[in-house]
């Protein structure tokens, strides 16, 4: 007799053993209704994306200083992508050709880019003696930081953890759901992660025997002595019954529209598929992390980054176009981070580390249809140089997370959050969300 997982559960729950499957109804929240749902969805750039060849200036006086700082990577202007978008400065902002497929997203008004964001512990542009962030061209420090809130890296939770515990947010499995892995963002001291690898709960395919199912059983309800044992045991049931009961739900699930069938493909069309149990779980609120490695690009730069940044806005569209098919745009917010930009100048066939570099953010809540930022002088011995042509930030990283957080519905003291925001600049949030 072929004995399912779901038989197993209810026959282990009837007779009394110590798994427990989570109660769906009835989940206490501080939200008390799905209509008020919103989920953060950040897709972490791995390696240092070179975001000044993602985002191209179109205006001539801006190109010409990109292209004769990079000729041997530099995009052709007439293959730019055009986004309808400038900034503060007025300079006409393009996306990498390989893009092409986020480009109606950015004309509807549901994506914007955050130019020349990152780790700042105070305002540097134009001071005398600033206070820098420590190890900037560090892959390690860096993506801890942007992880964490730059004077946070050395707190043990994530700022999504973090913000995730004062808001007291609950489900039946954990709204903090990462599909790359456990990570700093989403560490929490009240919840766990609930890791989905590769994209997918797992199928625990082993498990297809009644003795199989029996034995995994006496190994969950085993009273252990040992901490470690009883601990390793806690856990396996939680993340088995976590991912058996997202398999029942995604099994009832309607099909989701068409997504690319790369990496980053799968894990966003996984994140659309959560999405949409929400309720079942219990879910107001949902933050997902989600990472594309291989920007690590020092040298055969302009294949390899076009493939990444192909990957990456195919399956952006993807996901908006499915997330806008349920009615649900304004509710879901999809930013970028990355460890650092990259070096303005190429070498032979690549980049080197940067600081400096820039964010997309896409959603429903995106004050669209204009670009966010300065555009800074590329050109060495400008105001934004640091050490051979790194870009110095002018928009802090916690500035950015801090107005994510802020439409999340994060209404505590954000300088205890970011408590960078304290540090002499002149907005803790920006607007490029809609209020």
């Amino acid at each position: 007799m072929k004995v399912s997982r779901r038989t197993f559960l209810k026959g282990s729950l009837a007779s009394g053993a110590s798994l427990m499957l989570p109660a769906v109804s009835g989940i206490s929240s501080a939200y008390g209704s799905t209509d008020d749902f919103k989920a953060l969805v950040c897709i972490f750039l791995s390696g240092g994306n070179d975001a000044y060849n993602m985002v191209v200036p179109t205006s001539s006086k801006e190109y010409n200083i990109y292209k004769s700082m990079r000729p041997s990577i530099a995009h052709s202007q007439s293959t730019l992508i055009d986004t309808g978008l400038k900034t503060d400065n007025n300079v006409s902002l393009g996306l990498a050709p390989a893009m092409a497929n986020l480009q109606p997203v950015f004309k509807a008004g549901d994506a914007t880019v955050i130019v020349n964001s990152g780790q700042l512990i105070e305002p540097v542009v134009g001071k005398s003696n600033p206070q820098l962030p420590q190890f900037i061209l560090a892959h390690n420090y860096q993506s801890v930081a942007w992880q964490s809130g730059t004077l946070s890296h050395d707190d043990e939770f994530g700022w999504a953890g973090r913000m995730a515990d004062d808001m007291y947010l609950n489900g039946s499995i954990s709204p903090l759901i990462s599909m790359s892995g456990q990570c700093k963002f989403l560490r929490s001291k009240s919840l766990g992660q609930l890791t989905i690898n590769p994209g997918q709960p797992s199928g625990y395919e082993g498990l297809n025997t009644p003795q199989r199912l029996e034995a995994m059983n006496r190994h969950f309800s085993t009273d252990y002595k040992n901490l470690m044992q009883r601990n390793y045991a806690d856990v396996m049931e939680k993340c088995y019954l976590d991912h058996d009961t997202l398999r029942g739900y995604l099994d009832e699930l309607d099909g989701t529209n068409d997504f690319p069938d790369t990496g980053l493909g799968n894990s966003l069309k996984a994140a659309a598929q959560y999405i949409r149990i929400r309720g079942k779980l219990g879910h107001q609120r949902q933050v997902y992390f989600i990472q594309l490695g291989g920007f690590d690009t020092h040298k055969d730069q302009k294949k390899s980054h076009e493939n990444l940044l192909k990957q990456l806005a195919d399956a952006m569209a993807a996901f908006h176009s499915d997330i806008n098919s349920v009615g649900l745009n304004d509710n879901v917010t999809t930013f970028t981070m990355s460890d650092f930009g990259r070096r303005i100048p190429s070498n032979a066939s690549g980049t080197d580390h940067g600081w400096g570099g820039h964010q997309l953010v896409m959603g429903g809540a995106v004050n669209g249809k204009k670009a966010y930022g300065t555009w800074p002088d590329l050109r060495p011995g400008s105001p934004y140089d640091y050490k051979n042509s790194r870009m110095i930030p002018e928009i802090a990283a916690d500035q950015v997370s801090a107005t994510l957080a802020s439409w999340f519905g994060y209404n505590k003291n954000l300088e205890e959050l970011f408590p960078v925001l304290n540090n002499g600049f002149d907005r803790k949030t920006l607007d490029f969300i809609k209020a």
